[in-house]
């Protein structure tokens, strides 16, 4: 006896729709958090800034490098606990890269990346430049050179 496929479509959806809808919120979640968090967050002036990767508990291979400044931040572990902040309550994990100082100038399209935080140690000037020229790529940004230091 041969079934015919849209009856046998029809008859399985009811019963698999409520299955697949449960497991694709507990599995597309946290992957679309990770997709959805916002690479760069820049302030205008000189800031201190970030680089750290943000990725999912158990899923360091698929992390993301994310650049975060703060002008008013006192220390360079004052804008990694706010990103350790804004990426618990999505339910994703850091882990802190380095640290810098940026200037930003919007009017003129432009940034430098120097120096490095005393805490956090040096981010990779030339990696975060990389990071960053995707999103602000009407910018001229400049990086100090050395990258890391062994």
């Amino acid at each position: 006896m041969l079934f015919n496929m849209d009856i046998l479509r029809k008859l399985s959806r009811p019963a698999c729709r409520p299955m697949m809808q449960a497991f694709r919120f507990y599995c597309d979640n946290p992957n679309r958090n990770l997709i959805t968090f916002p690479v760069a967050q820049i302030q205008e002036g000189k800031s201190k800034y970030m680089m750290a990767y943000v990725y999912i508990h158990g899923e360091m291979a698929n992390a993301k490098i994310v650049i975060r400044s703060n002008a008013r931040a006192k220390y360079h572990l004052d804008v990694y606990d706010e990103l350790q902040k804004e990426a618990s309550e999505k339910g994703l994990c850091t882990q802190g890269l380095g640290g810098g100082y940026m200037v930003h100038d919007p009017e003129k399209k432009y940034m430098k990346l120097y120096g490095r935080s005393t805490t956090l140690g040096k981010a990779d000037h030339e990696n975060a430049r990389e990071v960053l020229q995707p999103s602000y790529t009407d910018h001229k940004i400049d990086a100090e050179s050395g990258g890391m230091e062994p």
